[in-house]
């Protein structure tokens, strides 16, 4: 499958993620989760990973404070909490 070439699938990701995006927007609310929602069909689309769409802030939130499901293979690796 291509980047140039999404599935129908993809898309419709792409699609459902920008309007929960939306939705959030229009209540004043943007949560880790929805911008996590929107990252994933974004990278899935692009053939890259998660973490590449967000910022250094929200990868720290992710791995410090939200129990999201996180997969390193497809999400990309999250910050070490071990520097203190």
């Amino acid at each position: 499958m291509s980047a140039t070439n999404p599935s129908e699938a993809q898309l419709e990701a792409v699609l459902q993620a920008a309007l929960y995006l939306l939705g959030a927007r229009q209540d004043q609310m943007l949560t880790i989760e929805e911008w996590t929602g929107l990252a994933r069909a974004v990278a899935a689309c692009q053939e890259r990973k998660t973490a590449e769409y967000l910022t250094d802030h929200d990868l720290e939130d992710i791995a410090e404070r939200y129990g999201l499901e996180w997969d390193e293979a497809t999400d990309g690796a999250l910050p070490s909490l071990d520097e203190e």
